[in-house]
């Protein structure tokens, strides 16, 4: 292998812990920084070029577009949890395979949302009570975005594949590139070739296009420990079957937690214009929070992947609680940061004052406890990384689903203000996060135990 590749090539199965899980986390952080532009700069140029309503019909897509590709994110987890861990047992040829069958599930399955999602778009977006005035431009965005949606789950499994194997670099060059085109982009079509919302979202299909060649291009590299060749796709239903294993239970958890948040939607929808634009608002800023925290959730799903095959189960755990204790730390700072400059930070954003001071009451109930996500997000992907995506799902739909709709229903009827609606969020967090502790100790503990038997048995 050479030089270039053991650079890009990270081995968390053996050696310090702490250096290897930064040099994996911070390229992660950075990408999701740079992928949070596509949507981030979208919603900067509708907020100060165009109006509250354009805003508001990015603000109602977003959540319909993460639930349509939610599913195969989590197959994207799969193939990486089952790359990993063939990686580190030292088994290749498995790992390739996880590769090519989830490749090629993702491309098929993009191509039949794509057609879906375009069809029934505006049933859907009228089912979520979206306002009659937004209805119109917030169809046009969701369709013109779809077009991209099989490259954007291309991207995923392939960059899932990658990070098997301790590369995180390569995904962060490719977003960095793209997430400066789309920049550029946006400008074209908003400022100099008016297009309203159908520029912003021709801007974000064709970079998110984009990084699916360019990731292809890294990816088929010689050097590279494991491969992509387009002569290889196919299904190897044996291995598949092991990466939709854990891969549906957590794409089966991200729509879950899409459809909790769609029911927030649904709510929100009911306060008007106003509230829409200002939970599109404040979502645009939580992002820069909540990627990095999927960040260091995706570090531990890989470092749990590798170690559970090389059966380094005290050093999963050794490694996870660091990871969960420097993102908290991470997290609070910049929740920190936001809730010092709340009113400048959301103006960036968005023009109207009444959608900036709707979107800060928001801000101030859920970024002060923040902090706990990052429990939540690290102990659930050590648990995936070991193989428990079932069990991962059930404390996600037990608390982010049943809870949350629950408080929803209940907030709404009784309270019905836009900060009881926000208050659903850091609840239920920490009924999760408690839960994923508690179960990561349990689970490594056994593991611990059956290693210590066996070894006093040999």
């Amino acid at each position: 292998m050479s030089k270039a590749a053991k650079t890009r090539t990270i081995d968390m199965t053996k050696g310090p812990i702490l250096g290897p899980l930064v040099r994996f986390i911070l390229p992660m952080i950075g990408g999701s920084i740079f992928q949070q532009l596509y949507n981030t700069v979208d919603f900067l140029f509708v907020g100060n070029f165009l109006d509250k309503t354009a805003a508001a019909a990015v603000g109602a897509s977003a959540t319909l577009i993460t639930c349509t590709i939610g599913l195969f994110s989590g197959i994207s987890v799969g193939t990486s949890v089952v790359a990993a861990q063939a990686m580190g047992g030292k088994d290749p040829e498995r790992a390739e395979k996880a590769l090519h069958s989830s490749v090629t599930f993702g491309l098929v399955g993009g191509l039949l949302l794509m057609v879906l999602g375009i069809l029934f778009a505006p049933d859907l977006l009228r089912v979520l009570r979206t306002p009659e005035t937004v209805l119109p431009q917030a169809q046009t965005y969701i369709r013109i975005y779809l077009v991209s949606i099989p490259m954007l789950i291309f991207y995923n499994m392939v960059s899932g594949g990658m990070r098997s194997y301790g590369d995180s670099r390569s995904p962060f060059l490719v977003l960095v590139v793209c997430g400066l085109l789309n920049v550029v982009l946006d400008a074209l079509f908003i400022v100099w070739i008016p297009l309203g919302v159908a520029g912003v979202a021709i801007a974000t299909a064709i970079t998110q296009s984009l990084s699916a060649v360019l990731v292809a291009v890294l990816a088929m590299r010689k050097t590279n420990p494991l491969r992509l060749s387009f002569r290889k796709l196919g299904f190897d239903f044996a291995v598949l079957k092991n990466v939709l294993f854990i891969g549906l239970p957590t794409g089966v958890q991200t729509v879950i937690i899409t459809f909790s948040n769609v029911m927030v939607q649904y709510y929100i929808n009911d306060f008007g214009e106003t509230a829409v634009a200002a939970f599109a608002t404040y979502y645009k800023v939580e992002n820069f929070i909540y990627l990095p925290i999927m960040a260091f959730g995706q570090a531990s799903t890989t470092f749990a992947g590798q170690n559970t095959g090389a059966g380094q189960f005290r050093r999963i755990r050794k490694g996870t609680v660091m990871t969960a204790f420097i993102g908290a730390a991470v997290v609070g700072c910049l929740a920190g940061i936001f809730l010092l400059f709340p009113r400048t930070i959301y103006s960036w954003f968005m023009k109207d004052p009444d959608v900036v001071t709707n979107a800060m009451k928001i801000a101030l109930v859920s970024f002060p406890f923040y902090w706990i996500y990052p429990f939540l997000e690290v102990c659930g992907g050590a648990v995936r990384g070991m193989g428990h995506a079932i069990t991962s799902m059930v404390v996600i739909i037990l608390n982010l689903c049943v809870l949350r709709v629950s408080l929803l229903a209940v907030f709404s009827a009784k309270v019905h203000t836009i900060e009881s609606l926000a208050s659903v969020y850091p609840i239920t967090w920490a009924g999760a996060a408690i839960c994923f502790i508690v179960i990561f100790f349990v689970l490594t503990g056994k593991k611990m135990k059956a290693q210590a038997a066996a070894e006093a048995e040999a």
